[in-house]
């Protein structure tokens, strides 16, 4: 089932156009729009656009499914109307729209084809919409199996400010360098999975063109994220190592203790009293017994329980 074309080449109003909610394209619909205004102006609108036609719509407008950057660059340019096919929703499909106009956005943008983390959202939107599997979405797609949509959605676990990186700087990143992203990105890498931190460095490291032969190569890319996560890896191995040397030590143990308890009472001797003017005199009196209740508490275990552990010979001398 598709969307039903019901007129095409009619020139319409871009008053008489409203934009749908469903755009396909994020990543890139701002890129070289600017461009297009001027491609526009010189050689005419190449290619119509897409409307919907809603009989039940009292606005009267049409809503635009495809064409949303060629619908930008008109208005910017001071275009008065878009040369567009006119679609509308078969009868008795009403509650599959959405459906339609993603899988019609698909079709259509074929031609120029979709960012990686653009094709993974439009497939992330249709299952969350319809609740379906990614089986399921894949059926719904020409040219798609279901292993081809759960590999297109590791393009989701990209970090979002890392993917506002890549749109910023869409011509310095490959489809190679994207793909390493995301897939050391994903769960599915377990150890080797990057932190949000990495992901945003190395994508930086692209888009500042800070070594020339990861820019060049994504297979470079991939090596330097090997390298960052093994070296981060092996810290946190290290640190983890001497935290558990550290607990296996009882005496370090007491250390630690002592240590923080001393903090504690340096930062209760580093209190404003000054600052407080009047004090409740039950809260008063309950902090003062707290207090020498604590204090009482030390005593014993100082007096009663530490002064009684065995020392050894080499300290007892």
């Amino acid at each position: 089932m598709a969307l039903e074309a019901i007129e095409t080449g009619r020139h319409v109003p871009l008053d008489e156009i409203a934009e749908s909610p469903q755009k396909v394209r994020r990543e890139t619909v701002e890129q070289h729009l600017d461009d297009l205004v001027k491609s526009i102006k010189e050689h005419g609108q190449i290619h119509a656009v897409s409307l919907l036609r809603d009989d039940n719509d009292a606005t009267g407008k049409y809503e635009l499914v495809n064409g949303h950057r060629r619908c930008m660059a008109a208005r910017r340019g001071g275009m008065k109307t878009l040369r567009a096919n006119i679609y509308r929703v078969p009868a008795g499909q009403e509650k599959n729209k959405d459906l339609l106009i993603q899988q019609h956005l698909y079709a259509a943008n074929m031609a120029e084809p979709l960012l990686p983390v653009e094709r993974a959202r439009m497939f992330e939107e249709v299952m969350r919409e319809y609740n379906m599997t990614v089986e399921q979405v894949a059926n719904h797609f020409e040219g798609e199996t279901a292993q081809s949509v759960a590999e297109a959605m590791k393009y989701l676990a990209i970090d979002q400010v890392v993917l506002d990186v890549i749109s910023a700087h869409p011509e310095k990143f490959s489809e190679g360098h994207i793909r390493v992203l995301a897939e050391f990105s994903s769960p599915d890498k377990r150890a080797w999975r990057m932190k949000p931190e990495e992901q945003l460095r190395l994508a930086r490291e692209v888009a500042e063109q800070k070594d020339k032969l990861i820019a060049a190569d994504p297979r470079k890319l991939e090596e330097r994220v090997k390298s960052v996560v093994k070296i981060r890896r092996e810290q946190e191995r290290a640190r983890n190592e001497k935290i558990k040397k550290a607990q296996a030590d009882p005496v370090k143990s007491l250390f630690r203790a002592v240590e923080s308890m001393e903090s504690a009472v340096r930062s209760l001797r580093d209190v404003d009293l000054q600052s407080i003017k009047e004090i409740d005199a039950g809260d008063k009196g309950d902090l003062i017994k707290r207090l020498y209740d604590s204090v009482q508490s030390l005593d014993d275990f100082a007096n009663e329980r530490l002064s009684k552990l065995s020392t050894s010979r080499k300290t007892a001398q």
